[in-house]
């Protein structure tokens, strides 16, 4: 398994992990997006882009 993926899993776990110490759920479509940034598919910036819009967050990148 390639040094990439690995970090990027990692990312993932500790991201869902903090959620879960925060008392909150990562929702299965959440997770395919962030699953994609895994398998580098999507850019971090463009999963989480996506997970934004997903709940009406979206941020100016202005």
């Amino acid at each position: 398994m390639s040094t990439v993926l690995n970090k990027r899993k990692k990312s993932v776990k500790n991201a869902i992990a903090n959620e879960r110490l925060e008392g909150l759920h990562v929702s299965t479509a959440s997770r395919k997006i962030a699953d994609s940034y895994v398998v580098g598919t999507a850019s971090a910036q463009d999963a989480a882009k996506k997970i934004r819009a997903r709940y009406g967050t979206l941020l100016d990148e202005a």
